[in-house]
């Protein structure tokens, strides 16, 4: 042999190794099979099959008789057919446990000189995917209960053969009392494991013939057989005192939890699972209103408006995309001159759909002012836009706040606790609050901005021109920057009434001693307009669009837990 063939030779012996796969060739005439190399054939595989003698022949005798037939059939259909085989099966490891292999093989050579080449290859990492690829598709990973579309499908299922067969049974929906303050009061990993522990505690008290599932964020859905009044009414119960007679222990300590219920017996009327949730949900809102630990059973009269059906929707989508790291940033760039370097950046807060997609904030923020959640987005913003500080040393950010935290106390102090831990970046860091906002409560907006700029904070007025702030409220506020409204900007290279509104708010800026920044500048005429007017920045789309993954950060918008699967 020589030496530029051995060298070959070992070169793909080297190289099978690495890639955790070996090659054989079977000869038909002598019935023979031969590993192109026994020894690296067993460092590979043999040691955990337990072939310590080298029989390489032995592999195929640990197959199943159902696999090894399938690969004869495989192998005899590529000989006839002249084709590639490509087969997987398991193998059982001296240990017990299954070893996947996939085995590839195609026939050279004519007559009775016909040899099979194969490659044996490791797939055991590609079946743990599959498999929990598999799961995920019906279970819910964070609790390991059913997922939503699973629980659905069951509940169909029900239906149907209640339709059948008169067969009845009741849909039961959970939901756990104020889990948004727990969010907030003591992070989203103690809300996770409360999450857990009220899984555990209400499959505990369902018999095994009922079924539990996690159908939202905070929600739970239970399909039961039972019918009766009295048996709904014990096992309502049981569920409620199963949450709330114990303290349930978390990391950041213990809580004392609650759900309420909504409950949806099966009637003649009903014909779809979209309608016993929906059904669920109004009792469940229902509930709420009474009080925690509460529970109904559905009837005409806990109908509730399209818009608090949409409410409650809306509720359970921004609850989940917190719990499950969907609020992100995108980062719109503030720049002083069109050729001046970006390295300041507005924070605008967006959702990503279960579905992968990219939500706007117009989409739920209206909705979160409206029920109480946007104090929440306040404080997840702030955590991103100090996390991306702390990776990115060499940029400026711009946060919106709602005067929905400003006058909270509670909320408000939540938030500069926050600052104040985070002090060292606190000069990075510009606050923005809308001017109607402000208007709204000068007292409390004073104090707050007070607050912020001991802290080492900037202050801005956000949406400068479209509110009524006095002359009294800018030099009581101590504003740092003004951003002027974005209504007066667009089109102001030619319109002069938008032009004069801009130098009047400029040289009250100036009179203030505050910087200025011009929002939705979108061509380049207004841009060079506005700068030989004296704004000091500029953003907008044509300074360029908000952005999720930086180039500067390649971590944006990619936050820490992977979606908690597909539990709403």
């Amino acid at each position: 042999m020589s030496s530029r063939v051995k060298l070959n030779e070992d070169v793909v012996r080297v190289a099978m190794e690495a890639s955790g796969q070996a090659m054989f060739e079977f000869d038909l005439n002598t019935r023979k099979l031969n590993w192109a190399d026994p020894q690296g054939f067993l460092s590979l595989l043999g040691s955990e099959l337990g072939m310590p003698n080298g029989d390489e022949t032995q592999l195929l005798s640990l197959l199943r008789p159902e696999d090894l037939t399938s690969r004869e059939e495989h192998v005899r259909r590529a000989l006839k057919e002249n084709t590639s085989y490509t087969i997987e099966y398991p193998l059982q490891s001296a240990t017990g446990e299954a070893i996947w292999f996939e085995e590839r093989g195609s026939w050279i050579g004519h007559g009775k000189s016909m040899k099979l080449i194969g490659v044996v290859r490791r797939i055991d990492d590609q079946k743990q995917r599959e498999q929990q690829l598999s799961w995920l598709a019906n279970y819910d990973e964070l609790t390991g209960q059913l997922n939503r579309s699973q629980c659905k499908e069951i509940l169909t299922e029900r239906l149907v053969q209640f339709a059948q067969t008169g067969l009845g049974g009741t849909y039961i929906l959970l939901g756990i009392d104020n889990l948004g303050a727990v969010n907030a009061d003591f992070g989203f990993d103690a809300a996770d494991e409360v999450i857990v522990e009220i899984s555990r505690r209400l499959r505990a008290s369902l018999d095994d013939s009922d079924v539990l599932g996690r159908v939202a964020g905070t929600k739970f859905g239970v399909v039961t057989s039972i019918t009766e009044a009295q048996d709904i009414r014990s096992l309502c119960n049981r569920l409620l005192c199963a949450v709330r007679e114990n303290l349930v222990d978390t990391s950041r300590g213990s809580l004392a939890i609650s759900v309420c219920a909504g409950v949806v017996p099966f009637t003649e009327d009903v014909d779809s699972s979209d309608k016993v949730m929906a059904r669920a949900e109004s009792a469940l809102h229902d509930a709420k209103n009474i009080g925690p630990s509460s529970w109904i059973t559905f009837s005409e009269n806990t109908r509730r408006t399209s818009l608090r059906q949409q409410n409650t929707e809306m509720s359970d989508v921004i609850l989940t995309a917190l719990n499950q790291r969907r609020v992100m940033l995108a980062y719109q760039p503030i720049v002083a001159d069109l050729k001046s370097e970006k390295n300041k950046y507005e924070c605008l807060i967006r959702m990503r759909g279960e579905d992968g997609e990219e939500i706007g904030a117009p989409a739920f923020i209206p909705a979160a002012e409206r029920l109480g959640l946007v104090h929440l987005l306040d404080r997840r913003v702030l955590e991103l836009a100090t996390n991306t500080l702390a990776r990115v040393p060499n940029i400026v950010l711009n946060v919106n706040l709602s005067w929905e935290t400003v006058k909270d106390p509670v909320w408000a102090e939540g938030y500069l606790t926050h600052l104040r831990a985070h002090r060292h970046l606190a000069e990075r860091i510009t606050v923005e609050l809308t001017e109607t906002q402000i208007v709204d409560a000068i007292e409390s907006s004073i104090e707050f901005v007070s607050e912020i700029k001991d802290i080492g904070c900037n202050f801005a007025i956000d949406d400068f021109g479209a509110g009524y702030t006095s002359f009294r409220n800018l030099k009581a506020l101590d504003i740092d920057v003004l951003k002027i409204d974005g209504s007066f900007v667009t089109g102001v290279s030619s319109s002069r009434e938008n032009q004069l509104f801009v130098r009047t708010l400029l040289d009250l800026a100036r009179n203030f001693g505050m910087k200025t920044v011009a929002e939705w500048v979108d061509n380049d005429a207004d841009a060079m307009l506005l700068k030989g007017l004296g704004v000091d920045y500029l953003q907008g789309f044509y300074i360029g669009k908000p952005e999720i993954q930086m180039a500067w950060d390649e971590n944006s918008g990619r936050e820490m837990k992977i979606s908690r699967a597909e539990s709403a």
